[in-house]
C-alpha cells in the first residue's frame, strides 16, 4: 500500500471512530442518532464493523508469537564397562551407578559363596 493511501485510510478510520464515538456518547438511539447527523442507518453498521475488523487486525498481529530458536544441548554419552568380580567360579558384573547397599549385598552373596 502507497504512502498517500495509508494516510487517506488513517484519516477515513478516525472520521469513522469519532462518529462511532459521538454516536455512543449522545445517549440516542442509533438509529435516531443517524436520522439526526444525516448518515444512514447501515452506512454506520459497515462503518462500525470496519473498524471492529481493523481492531482485530491489529490485536492478531500482535499476537502471533515470535518464533526463537532453541540451543541444542548435546548429550555426552559415557559408554562404561560394569565393575566385573571373578573369584572361584563365580562372576557378578555390576553396572556403574548401582547404590552402595546393592554392592554390599552382592559382596556379602559372594563372599558366603566361597
Amino acid at each position: 500500500m502507497d504512502e498517500i493511501t495509508t494516510v487517506k485510510n488513517s484519516v477515513k478510520y478516525a472520521e469513522w471512530f469519532s462518529m462511532v464515538e459521538a454516536c455512543q456518547n449522545s445517549g440516542l438511539s442509533v438509529r435516531t442518532w443517524c436520522q439526526e447527523n444525516s448518515i444512514g442507518y447501515k452506512t454506520y453498521y459497515y462503518r462500525l464493523r470496519k473498524l471492529r475488523e481493523k481492531v482485530l487486525d491489529h490485536q492478531k498481529s500482535e499476537l502471533v508469537p515470535e518464533i526463537q530458536p532453541l540451543p541444542v544441548i548435546q548429550e555426552q554419552h559415557t559408554i562404561t564397562s560394569p565393575i566385573t568380580i571373578r573369584a572361584e567360579g563365580i562372576s557378578v558384573d555390576i553396572p556403574q551407578g548401582t547404590d552402595e547397599n546393592t554392592i554390599a549385598a552382592i559382596l556379602k552373596a559372594v563372599k558366603t559363596a566361597w
